[in-house]
């Protein structure tokens, strides 16, 4: 996408410092692709997503297991269509474990963190528990 008018790449687009903001258009099959495009935030403009509604499932928690894989595909592998999300017929457990060996570490980290929080809150609660 770059060009003599373009300062940016897709290699430095998240990075670019010039004053104003990349916007990058949609795919001709978008619906939107005429009247909208997506602008980078700066960095300092980032935002931390904060989901709201019911908890999110433990990995810990077999019950969860195709729930949880279900919403880290969701969160943190690139796609466009559901169904870039895992193969026919592969259930979404497998379609998780076929994604970690190639997920960034970042999101890895975040993963990770998603779980320890999990992890905290059960031992707050048992922690609470044992004092009453």
């Amino acid at each position: 996408m770059a060009d003599a008018d373009c300062p940016w790449t897709k290699d430095n687009i998240l990075d670019f410092e010039g004053h104003s903001r990349p916007r990058v258009p949609f795919q001709n099959t978008h619906l939107e692709d005429s009247t909208h495009t997506i602008k980078v935030n700066s960095f300092l403009r980032r935002k931390v997503p904060v989901p709201i509604g019911p908890a999110l499932p433990k990995r810990s928690d077999s019950m969860f297991a195709e729930k949880h894989a279900r919403l880290m595909l969701i969160f943190f592998k690139p796609w466009r269509h559901a169904l870039d999300l895992r193969e026919p017929g592969q259930t979404w457990s497998q379609a998780y474990q076929d994604f970690l060996p190639m997920c960034d570490p970042d999101h890895l980290e975040r993963i990770e963190n998603m779980q320890l929080l999990h992890e905290c809150k059960d031992s707050r609660d048992a922690h609470y528990a044992e004092r009453r």
